[in-house]
């Protein structure tokens, strides 16, 4: 493992970088408003007027916050009046920031917990402030624009857009020079929220559920990979079986589906979606021991897709699955046959350790080169019952537990960034010249700079793969 190739060097644009990566304290409101929380929610909103803001801070212990929407929704929709006390309708705790945390951070927190104010903090004090509205001024063809568009979506023939709209996000994102694991977080969290919305609209329709169930994604979505979108890969769990569930839960899925292609997100070809893969609980439990206990060639395969599962929406508790998982640990067959599975995936490497491409001068970056990465992570993390879904944190996971060495993970973490970042970029390229994106990168195409890493990541891929190999021998 001593004489690997070098890194794949990533190129960086300077300027954007600056933008996405430069700390949040260079951009936030350092004289945030403040009311007491004794003040009626008529003075806050003449004190909000006064100063041209959307929100305002409560001095209350601990700090609270009240904004344009509370006024709305908490004030005006109910039929309360001007004097009602600000300590009645405002938010708390307040989410807040490290004022050195990047930019890119405050976008991340803001999608994923669908807010829009964060609090900025030194030492434990409040110093600042910084709203949705002030980040996108801050950068075009915001992931924050896009959330408040996914928040307020009312009818599915909104949604037309969605995929174009990513698209955009997604290459903004990419020239602030935003790691594709970071994009991918961003990306994965917006598409969440959008699931998230449509199951609310279907439960508005349909009504309340009757039991209890979890709503959960798996490939990369499920890792928290994807950038631009990609097949669907869904499934539906309901705490307990019953012919109203059966109807009820085969009608939403259906529409959540349907909204999901109007939205850009094409049918999984092997089926992998909610409408296909919807059960009991207990049904799942059995299915997910079977791929364990008994690792036949389906069974494995089908394990490597919903092993990456993650829940996104409902109340059901998923902890009787994970605890397959962690059990994994302890079945030698499963763990050998799925590092296997994984080793399965060559890079397109000749005697020579020259690429090699297709007939038509292409080379698949994902078959040669991402899925060997995610296969060899899963297995390893499976080996040490780790739980983590992220390709990344499963690598940081092996290295702990020794079941790959720390060099080993650092390396093929470096190499999938790069991987990744290539292929978007191809990506990009083919959407904007409108053609269908694709996981394969044109050899000739590519810069002598970027054939001599592209071979130096598959190298690296292989040399990993034989060391894990002879080491779990």
């Amino acid at each position: 493992m001593s004489h690997m190739p070098p890194s794949p060097i990533t190129e960086t644009s300077t300027a954007a970088s600056r933008t996405l990566a430069a700390a949040i304290k260079h951009v936030m409101n350092r004289t945030p408003l403040y009311v007491a929380p004794s003040a009626t929610v008529g003075e806050a909103a003449q004190q909000m007027t006064a100063a041209g803001v959307s929100y305002a801070l409560v001095s209350a212990d601990p700090p609270g916050i009240i904004t344009d929407r509370d006024l709305r929704g908490r004030v005006l929709a109910v039929g309360r009046g001007p004097q009602t006390p600000v300590a009645q309708i405002m938010s708390r705790p307040l989410k807040t920031i490290d004022s050195d945390r990047p930019i890119y951070t405050a976008l991340l927190v803001m999608v994923e917990e669908g807010i829009h104010h964060l609090a900025v903090v030194e030492e434990g004090a409040i110093v600042g402030l910084v709203s949705d509205a002030h980040l996108m001024r801050q950068q075009s063809h915001s992931p924050i624009y896009l959330q408040s568009k996914v928040e307020s979506l009312a009818q599915s023939e909104l949604l037309a857009e969605y995929g174009a709209e990513i698209t955009d996000t997604v290459e903004a994102l990419l020239l602030g020079n935003l790691g594709v694991s970071q994009i991918g977080q961003i990306v994965s969290s917006l598409n969440d929220m959008l699931a998230k919305r449509l199951l609310r609209l279907a439960e508005a329709e349909l009504g309340p559920p009757p039991t209890p169930y979890a709503w959960i994604v798996f490939g990369s979505e499920g890792r928290l990979e994807q950038a631009l979108l990609t097949d669907q890969d869904n499934a539906l769990i309901y705490a307990e079986e019953s012919e109203a569930a059966r109807a009820y839960f085969g009608k939403l899925a259906q529409k959540v589906i349907d909204g999901l292609i109007r939205a850009g997100f094409p049918p999984c070809p092997g089926g992998y979606m909610a409408t296909n893969w919807r059960h009991p609980l207990a049904a799942w439990e059995a299915i997910f021991a079977a791929w364990v206990r008994k690792p036949e060639p389906q069974a494995l395969l089908e394990a490597s897709i919903f092993f990456d599962f993650r829940p996104v929406h409902g109340e059901l508790s998923l902890e009787p699955l994970e605890m397959i998982l962690v059990s994994a640990q302890h079945e030698p067959l499963f763990r050998r046959l799925m590092l296997q599975n994984a080793l399965e995936f060559h890079p397109p490497l000749n005697f020579f350790k020259r690429v090699r491409c297709d007939g038509d001068g292409m080379v698949d970056i994902k078959k040669g080169g991402v899925a060997p990465i995610v296969g060899l992570a899963r297995a390893t993390s499976l080996a040490a019952g780790s739980l983590e879904r992220s390709t990344l944190e499963r690598l940081a996971i092996s290295a702990e537990s020794g079941t790959i060495s720390q060099e080993g993970a650092d390396r093929l973490a470096e190499t999938l960034e790069f991987l990744l970042r290539l292929r978007l970029r191809q990506q990009l390229a083919a959407a904007r010249a409108g053609q269908t994106p694709s996981n394969k990168v044109a050899w000739d195409e590519l810069s002598a700079l970027e054939r001599r890493n592209l071979r130096a990541a598959f190298v690296t891929i292989e040399q990993m793969q034989n060391g894990i190999s002879s080491a779990f021998r």
